[in-house]
């Protein structure tokens, strides 16, 4: 388990992660082999690139609810 203000740390520390959120249609995304691309510490939403296919996408980080497989906690 990990508490959602420590993936910054994690992000920072990891050359890769892989990550699960809910998106905007409820639907659970996972992500595999990617890096974050830019991480808006002010704000809510953290850009990821996926590796395999080089597409980036904007996540809301209360929305990630896992890890590099843990759970993550609010």
């Amino acid at each position: 388990m990990i508490h959602i203000s420590q993936i910054h740390k994690e992000i920072q520390r990891l050359p890769e992660f892989s990550i699960k959120f809910v998106n905007s249609k409820g639907d659970i995304i996972t992500c595999q082999k990617c890096v974050c691309s830019s991480f808006h510490s002010a704000g809510r939403t953290m850009n990821i690139k996926l590796i395999d296919s080089g597409q980036t996408r904007k996540i809301r980080r209360v929305s990630i609810i896992e890890f590099n497989g843990q759970r993550v906690v609010l």
